[in-house]
């Protein structure tokens, strides 16, 4: 028996409004102007969109140097990812992106 993969219910466009307003609405010291979207991934199933959302951490700052050009401070990037039910549109889950 294979395993079979289910069609989305919840199209693109829909899927990455839900999860930006998911995100915003849970996490809410930033502005919704504050959250970029960075990817977009269908699980390999096909049962939930995983949507990467890219920040500027408010409280974590790095401190940029270059050769040629005075230090600064610069927010730090964050990402996470929002997982999307792909038939119903519900927002499932967010969590910190691995790896970066």
């Amino acid at each position: 028996m294979g395993t079979t993969e289910t069609k989305p219910q919840i199209d693109l466009r829909q899927a990455v409004k839900t999860a930006l307003r998911f995100f915003t609405d849970s996490f809410g010291l930033l502005k919704p102007s504050d959250a970029q979207l960075e990817e977009i991934e269908m699980s390999e199933d096909g049962r939930f969109w995983l949507i990467t959302v890219g920040y500027d951490n408010p409280t974590a700052i790095n401190v940029v140097s270059h050769k040629f050009v005075l230090p600064h401070q610069v927010p730090l990037r964050k990402y996470k990812i929002v997982k999307v039910d792909a038939e119903t549109g519900r927002p499932v889950s967010i969590k910190i992106r691995p790896g970066l």
